[in-house]
């Protein structure tokens, strides 16, 4: 089978879509002709080939403004043309030109892989997704099937009009070769960007409330940082900023905190958990979105930030209850195998070609 998958970005890129992308993408690559259609951008080539995908970068214009920064690309059709393939797979709806021209395309049989809620974001950028998701509804309609990272995106797209048929569950995965647990160290851990959707500043007051002689590291950049700087020395709450970090300062941190703590407004799934809880660390989390489907039983699951407070108390105060939990998270992440993932999602190929040839 010819697959291609159309995102606006991709490696040196990377993100949650960009590493779904490329895992799934890898897997199918071994017995199927797999493409990958996106944005030729500052510091990329054209065409490249990696881990058995063909990458085809298409002129685009690329304005590097911060969550997320846009894209317009250019002949996105004259490039499919020249594919020619079997299955499409698109993941992005912030990019209205590349939408329109591949929600119209008639002859190749389509998926949508929906990452993010419906309408997120706070203030002025959840009322603008809010139109732009309104708007995107009507040519989602056109694809033969939707897959949803988590069963809370089903619900919500079921709620935004899009018949129950089309719609299909298919989680985020987790490589894994390096499962198993290691010890902890006394400090909390958060990586992600530094956006009032990660609710970082929750986490702060809560750290605070807790009353416990402990660091919490805020790895990632953004536009909040300096805010959430301040908010920490009002608080009086031991905060490290290092900024962005290397993958192997992410792992190594991951390896030994003793929880990692998601406290995020909006969730459609949150691939970072799974990257903690691989090395047998606890979470903490908000109760928003997918993260329970992700977490289940591995992790403390709060309401507010006096509920987070209090889990951080309990997760430091007892190294049976994080070793545990620690256990659990082990057990929980060996659910979401890429293996599984691509088989799923090819088993989605299969059924919409097979369609279309009827």
């Amino acid at each position: 089978m010819r697959i291609c998958y159309i995102n606006p970005f991709f490696y040196p890129f990377r993100g949650g879509i960009e590493n779904r992308i490329y895992h799934v993408a890898k897997k199918l690559a071994q017995k199927h002709d797999v493409f990958i259609l996106t944005s030729l951008l500052p510091g990329t080539s054209e065409y490249e080939e990696m881990d058995g995908i063909k990458i085809v970068r298409v002129k685009s214009f690329f304005l590097d403004i911060y969550n997320p920064p846009f894209v317009w690309n250019g002949d996105i059709r004259k490039e499919i043309e020249k594919i020619k393939p079997d299955v499409i797979d698109f993941h992005y709806r912030w990019t209205p030109n590349t939408t329109i021209q591949i929600a119209n395309l008639k002859k190749y049989p389509k998926v949508f892989t929906y990452h993010n809620d419906f309408g997120e974001g706070t203030g002025i950028i959840k009322y603008l997704s809010y139109i732009n998701d309104t708007i995107f509804n009507l040519f989602l309609k056109k694809f033969d099937k939707i897959i949803c990272i988590s069963e809370y995106i089903k619900r919500r797209l079921k709620e935004h009009g899009i018949e129950e048929n089309k719609l299909i569950t298919i989680y985020n995965g987790i490589e894994q070769d390096d499962v198993g647990y290691y010890e902890k160290e006394n400090y909390f851990l958060f990586v992600g960007r530094l956006v009032k959707t990660k609710g970082v500043d929750r986490l702060i007051r809560a750290m605070a409330m807790a009353n416990i002689d402990a660091e919490i590291v805020i790895a990632g950049k953004g536009p909040m940082m300096e805010k959430w700087k301040s908010l920490a020395k009002k608080y009086g709450v031991k905060a490290i900023f290092p900024g962005w970090i290397s993958e192997e300062e992410k792992i190594k941190l991951m390896k030994k905190s003793r929880a990692f703590v998601l406290p995020s407004v909006y969730e459609s799934f949150g691939i970072v958990l799974l990257e903690a809880m691989k090395y047998g660390t606890p979470i903490i989390a908000m109760n928003t979105g997918g993260i329970p489907e992700v977490i289940g039983n591995a992790g403390m699951i709060v309401n507010n930030e006096k509920e987070m407070a209090e889990a951080l108390s309990k997760i430091y105060n007892d190294d049976d209850l994080a070793k545990k939990l620690g256990e659990k998270a082990i057990t929980q992440v060996k659910k979401f195998s890429w293996d599984k993932i691509a088989k799923e999602t090819f088993n989605v190929y299969e059924e919409i070609v097979e369609k279309n040839e009827g």
